[in-house]
């Protein structure tokens, strides 16, 4: 085992190293960045790669078998079979095997996304917009300034969801365009994306400078510890 001192030696020069390979990325695609982004993916890979098989393959799937417990053993009978039909996907031959295994997996993944798109967003956003228009929940004397607040926020809801309504009317199907209420509300729906937008870019960035500071940071306290 490394003594302390030289592991963190090590550390200290293997990040510096990859901060460089990635940074090289700047004077363009080279080899050092491309090597740089294989670790990293490979280190990924197995990384997930052992926490699925501990936590859920011997964990939840292994484990239980072993255990005596016929009520848990019964329970995987299914799980089991879905996963032998899974694993005839890799076969060319017996692919087919397992298509209503995916087809099972993908509409149990499309209802949770919706139920979580609807029981999570559109539904608490409906109520959020409801209750900004509740006077007996504002403080005195602040009335007005929380109504024009609520019905702000509530022209930004409605005129984003409407630029995203791209249905017209039979008498407007010939020139394929709104009509002129619909062409103004989408228009500051518009408005409200892009200034979404910039504000969610801004963060982004911020957060990337952040973290680039930090890591430029680490480096000059490596160094410093290093030779002083």
């Amino acid at each position: 085992m490394l003594p302390v001192a030289m592991t963190d030696l090590l550390v200290g020069l293997l990040s510096f190293l990859f901060t460089i390979m990635i940074l090289s990325y700047i004077v363009g695609d080279n080899p050092l960045f491309r090597i740089a982004i294989h670790i990293f993916v490979g280190v990924a890979a197995g990384y997930v790669f052992l926490v699925v098989g501990q936590q859920v393959i011997v964990n939840r799937l292994i484990a239980p078998l072993f255990s005596g417990d016929l009520s848990k053993i019964a329970l995987l009978i299914v799980p089991l079979i879905m996963s032998f039909f899974l694993l005839m996907k890799i076969s060319s031959r017996y692919q087919g095997l397992g298509r209503w295994v995916v087809a099972f997996m993908v509409g149990v993944g499309a209802a949770a996304a919706i139920a979580g798109a609807l029981t999570g967003t559109l539904l608490p956003q409906a109520w959020a917009s409801i209750n900004l228009f509740d006077v007996d929940t504002f403080a005195p004397g602040t009335n007005a300034e929380k109504i024009a607040e609520g019905a702000f926020i509530l022209l930004g809801t409605i005129s984003t969801l409407a630029y995203f309504q791209f249905s017209v009317r039979e008498s407007s199907a010939k020139t394929g365009k709104r009509g002129i209420f619909m062409q103004i509300i989408s228009f500051i729906g518009e408005i409200f994306l892009a200034v979404t937008f910039g504000a969610l870019f801004a963060g982004v960035l911020s957060s990337a400078i952040t973290a680039m500071v930090d890591r430029m940071q680490s480096i000059v306290d490596f160094f410093i510890s290093l030779f002083f």
